[in-house]
């Protein structure tokens, strides 16, 4: 650990040591660490001496703090309006860098092409959706799709996958989260493509999983 003009060697910081009830903070402010007290001594004695500022010595053991945060996952642990305030004043956590990232941009790319397909009806004529089939021009489909939708880019993005990131529900299959109403979902398909979805959601007593919707009555 360095500060100043000092290193120190081998100095032991820990993590899930406790949680001190009469100091809590966040714990990318160092709450649940703790470090080994000799070189705590060690840097108090170097500071006496005015060999290094406290403020050296602070922002050192801070550093130590932020260099474990992601490998031990600490951010886990975190209260989520913590989470979300050290993910912004760091520009950015392990749960925007890591593999929600990697979710987000997939769904970007599923929004990409059932957007595509949505606004070209000539090209897919029909729509399917949790709760059945429909023309792709229904206001049912209107209704459950967003107005407008364009793929952030640049702040957008950030700002889209912080978003997500720090609010999506990994147990729903990651379907859940804020401003999932921005992006589309129902998927858009050609009429053979319809005529395999049908073929393949009606059960075995005839349409028991596949429903027309009743308000278009698609000709399908």
């Amino acid at each position: 650990m360095r500060f100043g003009d000092h290193t120190f060697d081998t100095v032991h910081l820990s993590y899930r040591d406790h949680f001190p009830e009469n100091r809590p903070r966040g714990i990318a402010e160092g709450w649940d660490f703790a470090i080994e007290l000799p070189a705590v001594l060690d840097m108090l004695d170097a500071v006496a001496a005015g060999q290094v500022q406290a403020a050296d010595a602070r922002a050192a053991l801070l550093e130590g703090v932020a260099q474990l945060y992601g490998p031990l996952r600490c951010f886990e642990g975190e209260d989520e309006d913590d989470q979300l305030a050290v993910c912004r004043a760091r520009g950015g956590c392990p749960l925007c860098q890591g593999e929600r990232k990697g979710w987000f941009d997939g769904l970007l790319d599923s929004a990409d092409r059932q957007w595509a397909r949505f606004t070209a009806p000539e090209e897919y004529p029909f729509t399917a959706g949790q709760n059945g089939i429909h023309e792709t021009t229904c206001s049912v489909v209107a209704r459950h799709n967003p107005a407008t939708y364009a793929r952030p880019a640049g702040p957008a993005y950030v700002k889209a996958l912080r978003r997500y990131a720090h609010s999506v529900d990994s147990h729903s299959g990651r379907s859940d989260f804020d401003g999932d109403q921005d992006y589309p979902r129902m998927h858009s398909m050609t009429t053979e493509e319809a005529h395999q979805w049908i073929s393949k959601n009606t059960g075995p007593k005839g349409g028991r999983n596949c429903k027309r919707c009743a308000r278009c009555s698609p000709a399908v």
